[in-house]
């Protein structure tokens, strides 16, 4: 069952993610496409870099035609578009578009608890240090507690019997 869904969720991400990417290096400005045509071309355009990444993978030359091949040049080819959007100005408005899809979530009925769950998560602040101290001088040794004299105790005799010894 989580195979299932892992691999539906790798094929949206392999099917919008190159062809979202693509729109943003064909249309950086946010006024060229409303957020429904951009989602539109994604799909088109996702099919179409899939498609030519598939072909280059599976020339006889190459025969790479795999699963970890084929997501491996999928996400160089989204790093590579990233970029291209990045400097043609373009990542500026999929922040935007994540930025809605945000607020959008919040409203869903559980997304509320979702989110202060996902809040209480941060990681905890770190504990500051303390400033290292001086190092103290030790302490000279204190004398001991004075005693009262003790009286001498005469010796013990000896026994001169043969018992006990």
């Amino acid at each position: 069952m989580l195979d299932v869904l892992v691999y539906v969720l790798l094929g949206l991400f392999l099917l919008l993610v190159p062809g979202f990417l693509f729109t943003l290096v064909l249309y950086p400005r946010r006024e060229s496409l409303d957020f429904w045509e951009r989602i539109g071309a994604s799909l088109g355009l996702g099919v179409l870099v899939l498609i030519y990444l598939g072909f280059v993978l599976a020339q006889p030359g190459v025969k790479m035609l795999t699963l970890v091949p084929f997501v491996l040049a999928v996400f160089g080819t989204c790093l590579i578009l990233a970029f291209i959007a990045y400097w043609r100005g373009g990542l500026q408005v999929a922040i935007i578009y994540g930025r809605w899809l945000m607020r959008k979530i919040s409203r869903l009925r559980y997304a509320r608890a979702l989110m202060r769950k996902i809040s209480r998560l941060r990681p905890p602040k770190p504990k500051p240090v303390p400033p290292e101290e001086k190092p103290v001088p030790p302490k000279p040794p204190t004398p001991p507690e004075e005693q009262p004299p003790q009286t001498p105790q005469p010796p013990e005799e000896k026994r001169e019997s043969g018992e006990g010894v």
